[in-house]
């Protein structure tokens, strides 16, 4: 059975398609309360991982804003956390695949059907659980219930190690 894919879109696409979610990224943080030097700081880290999706600077894109949002103030504002959620993972997705995919060829949308079914499955259950955690209660936890966090959390660390380590 033979497959036509057609033509496709330039790989170009991908990395012009960071800059425009990184835009959006920086609209969010434009509308909490985030200062003009400090954007402009990420345009200049979007600029340079647009055009190398393969450096260091696709993670400072993705990391740079969550920082950003912690000196705005003092309550978060769901609304833009949430929307961060949604644009800094489609980042850390169209950078991993901009980053493999050469830049003179060619990207056919069926390739691209999969990761976004993944993405959208991700996404449904990361804003389903953000969505938990806006109806916890405020205030103090109780120092029991943090032991016991942390005792869960070191585990999950100590299973995926020994997870890992079978593997590999």
């Amino acid at each position: 059975m033979r497959v036509e894919l057609g033509a496709g879109w330039p790989a170009w696409v991908l990395r012009a398609s960071i800059a425009v979610v990184a835009a959006a990224v920086a609209g969010v943080l434009a509308l909490n309360g985030v200062e003009w030097p400090a954007l402009a700081v990420y345009g200049g880290l979007v600029v340079v991982a647009a055009a190398i999706p393969a450096s260091a600077a696709v993670a400072l894109i993705i990391g740079y804003p969550a920082a950003a949002m912690v000196f705005t103030g003092d309550e978060p504002a769901w609304p833009g956390v949430f929307a961060l959620i949604v644009l800094l993972h489609l980042l850390h997705v169209l950078s991993a695949y901009a980053a493999v995919v050469p830049a003179g060829s060619r990207v056919h949308l069926d390739a691209l059907r999969a990761p976004a079914k993944r993405f959208a499955a991700v996404q449904l259950c990361v804003l389903a659980l953000a969505g938990v955690v806006l109806l916890l209660p405020d205030g103090r936890t109780d120092e029991a219930v943090e032991v016991v966090g942390l005792a869960c959390v070191v585990g999950l660390v100590v299973g995926v190690v020994l997870l890992l380590r079978r593997k590999g």
